[in-house]
């Protein structure tokens, strides 16, 4: 408990990260409470048909007269849950391909890292393009292991070299001599030293991984949500030529606007995040 309040009395101190952190905890609140508050109704109703917003109609409506609010909240579980399934993906498979290169060495670490450089050199986004059309995703679980394969290579080198740089300390000298096994030693000495810069990359690879999921449905390659921002977004520009059609513009800002801020908020937690977490930078 005493490192909890320490952790959010840093935050606190440093004003970007915790408005990034209200930020955060507005949009896990919309996805995971707001399904149930929000009700999403899918008939068209065209006598409502391109509402500005109002008391009845937060964000206006669309081209067929459904609430955008409502797509936004219900929407937003998507993102969020891509988000979050990606960064977990790329977090787990960086950090074990870097420890095990780092720790065995030898020609393992040779292979390791030269997969690694090669994921780093491959244009993702392309690469992504061309297999959620030929997979034809229809989970937000295919979608994130699709963008978390090209988001851990950076990870994986970033953690190769720290654990290079502790293997020979007297620790795990000593856990050595103890006879603890390999497993216990990266994921119970090493790993809590690498516990900032590791909940930092989480930070930003959630980020990335929604832009890349919106950029994906936008393009229409995985139209597995017809709330996924994306899909919005989509919808707004093909189906009622909202780079144009003025009535139109609340429907494709919308969507936009939340992307905007939950990045905005993802950049501003993270900034706070090593001072939080890293004792020997805490402001006492």
């Amino acid at each position: 408990m005493k490192g909890l309040a320490s952790f959010f009395k840093t935050i606190y101190r440093n004003k970007q990260s915790f408005i990034g952190l209200i930020i955060l905890c507005m949009f896990t609140l919309m996805a995971t409470i707001g399904p149930m508050v929000v009700e999403l109704r899918t008939e068209t109703d065209f006598m409502n048909r391109y509402r500005p917003p109002s008391f009845q109609h937060l964000m206006g409506t669309d081209h067929v007269g459904r609430d955008t609010f409502a797509q936004i909240v219900h929407g937003s579980r998507d993102v969020l849950q891509i988000g979050l399934l990606a960064a977990s993906f790329a977090i787990m498979l960086g950090f074990i391909i870097g420890s095990l290169a780092g720790f065995i060495g030898g020609r393992a670490d040779t292979a390791l890292m030269f997969a690694a450089s090669l994921f780093l050199t491959i244009p993702a986004f392309p690469i992504q393009l061309s297999l959620t059309a030929i997979i034809n995703v229809r989970s937000p679980y295919i979608m994130a292991l699709i963008i978390a394969a090209f988001g851990w290579a950076g990870l994986a080198r970033a953690t190769r070299a720290q654990i290079l740089s502790q293997k020979r300390r007297e620790y795990i000298l000593i856990c050595r001599v103890m006879g603890l096994g390999n497993a216990h030693i990266i994921f119970k000495e090493m790993m809590p030293n690498l516990a900032s810069y590791l909940s930092i990359t989480f930070v930003h690879s959630m980020q990335g991984a929604i832009m890349a999921s919106v950029a994906l449905m936008m393009m229409g390659f995985a139209p597995f949500s017809s709330t996924h921002w994306g899909t919005m977004l989509n919808l707004a520009v093909t189906q009622t030529a909202g780079a144009i059609e003025p009535r139109t513009m609340f429907f494709l800002f919308s969507p936009i606007l939340c992307f905007v801020l939950l990045q905005t908020g993802c950049i501003f937690f993270a900034s706070g995040l090593d001072e939080a977490l890293n004792p020997r930078l805490r402001v006492k």
